[in-house]
């Protein structure tokens, strides 16, 4: 069956197996995604250090924020989400985020889907309170969980926009709050929303003639 796909390919004159030219294909494409991801890396790196808190990159995955990447801060205390994790929407700040960007019919209609379940007493559980909540969010490009998710952890988001000024993926800074206060935190979106652009200019934009091009 992976010979059929193209996934291995059989040695000539042997019984063993190679790569074929799909796996190699997808190997490329690792490694090629890998050299775009850098950049990223480096911004959320830089981003951590200049603060000294948690750093994280995310996109929406149907109805969950999906981490990317994540730096984390140099503490004994921490939060282990592996890049590729999911958590909810409604109860994180860049999921709240990410789905404030999106027109009111498709966050209904997606959040219909969705259990507003409550993770914490802060989690909200309303999908009038949410809906209240994203408007607020989409205007003042600034997203936060005060401990919605996980008692005792703060975070704030603000959006990376595109080339085409889409969003598509958001920037965030968490930390428990016992070592900084919401409010703390909110001070430092000056500083998120500069590494959002930086981030939002190595992603691919769209030429004339409709190919994209990643921005070096």
């Amino acid at each position: 069956m992976l010979e059929l796909e193209g996934l291995l390919a059989r040695e000539p004159g042997t019984r063993k197996y190679g790569p074929g030219a799909r796996l190699n294909r997808l190997g490329f494409g690792v490694i090629s995604l890998s050299a775009r991801a850098a950049p990223r890396r480096a911004v959320l790196e830089g981003l951590s250090k200049q603060i000294g808190e948690t750093c994280n990159f995310g996109i929406r995955v149907g109805n969950h924020l999906m981490y990317l990447d994540r730096v984390e801060a140099e503490w004994p205390f921490g939060l282990r989400f592996e890049p590729g994790s999911r958590v909810p929407l409604h109860c994180t700040a860049m999921g709240k985020l990410l789905l404030s960007f999106m027109s009111r019919a498709q966050r209904q209609r997606l959040l219909r889907l969705s259990a507003l379940h409550p993770y914490t007493q802060s989690t909200i559980t309303e999908a009038a309170a949410l809906e209240r909540e994203c408007e607020r969010i989409r205007e003042l490009e600034v997203a936060t969980d005060n401990q919605e998710f996980l008692a005792g952890v703060v975070c704030a988001a603000v959006p990376v926009r595109t080339p085409n000024r889409g969003v598509t993926a958001g920037l965030a800074i968490s930390a428990p709050v016992a070592r900084v206060s919401l409010e703390r935190l909110i001070e430092y979106v000056p500083m998120l929303h500069e590494a959002a652009v930086q981030m939002g200019a190595t992603f691919d934009e769209v030429t004339e003639t409709g190919r994209t091009r990643e921005n070096r």
